[in-house]
């Protein structure tokens, strides 16, 4: 498909096909109120070689010795980046938790995000470990390519992705994403689970700590962790007030009881 428009109805196109797995050519001059690089990593091939260096989803090449599992833990649905994950250039095992009405996976109960990812990787029969959820999306056939090369590089125990927000996202989700995983570097590592790559022998030294909620958090803390903003995947949605509360209000329990100092009086 071809985008030469970027108004709301372009942007819609574009998620649809991205969603659908149809290649897009991005065409020129397209003035867009999104920034450029929330959408060319979205596009297979772009018109203007200007853009290019807006964080072109990370192409393919000749398959390599690399090898990795994919675990992705569910509760509802069909995880929508099992194509993707099955078209990238290194081998690959995908492994799907499942614990509710997918019944295509394998049957894990769900135990909290730590226990539950231990399982995960306890399965896993390759040396990297690679963890996502099931609205996630890989963008670009050499995806994990560049994350088992930027952990190797940098000597890590673990890298996280970048999450680009869906083109029809609204203000708010773009704006925290944006500040929580940016299109260049980060000034301090995180471990985000959401698309995490580990190394199978970090975990089994020190497993994640069987938590219901920051695993990857606390396990980051003890590790050399890095960010690989050249690795984008499609992940967002809006939150509700509510459960936006619920989960914020859970995450700082386990950083109070991690030691960390309240953000919040009371």
């Amino acid at each position: 498909m071809r985008l030469d428009r970027l108004a709301a109805a372009g942007l819609s196109t574009l998620e649809t096909a991205v969603r659908s797995g149809e290649p897009v050519l991005l065409g020129r001059d397209l003035p867009s109120r999104i920034p450029m690089d929330e959408i060319v990593p979205f596009c297979h091939a772009v018109e203007d070689p200007a853009l290019q260096c807006h964080l072109a989803p990370p192409a393919g090449e000749s398959p390599t010795k690399i090898a990795v599992s994919i675990v992705i833990p569910t509760h509802r649905q069909r995880p929508i980046g099992l194509n993707a994950w099955a078209a990238q250039d290194v081998e690959t095992e995908v492994l799907v938790l499942a614990n509710g009405t997918y019944k295509e996976g394998i049957s894990v109960p769900w135990a909290g995000h730590g226990a539950t990812r231990n399982r995960g990787w306890q399965l896993a029969q390759y040396p990297y470990v690679l963890f996502s959820v099931d609205d996630a999306l890989p963008l670009g056939a050499g995806f994990v390519r560049t994350m088992v090369e930027a952990l190797e590089a940098g000597n890590l125990d673990a890298v996280t992705a970048r999450q680009v927000p869906w083109p029809t996202s609204d203000r708010v989700t773009r704006a925290r994403l944006r500040d929580w995983t940016p299109p260049g570097p980060r000034s301090s590592p995180i471990l985000d689970n959401v698309c995490a790559l580990y190394r199978r022998s970090a975990l089994e030294s020190d497993p994640f700590d069987a938590v219901p909620i920051a695993e990857d958090w606390l396990w980051g803390r003890r590790h050399r962790v890095g960010y690989v903003p050249g690795a984008p995947v499609a992940h967002a949605h809006a939150r509700r007030f509510r459960a936006l509360y619920a989960r914020t209000r859970d995450l700082h329990r386990e950083f109070g009881r991690a030691g960390e100092a309240a953000t919040v009086p009371d």
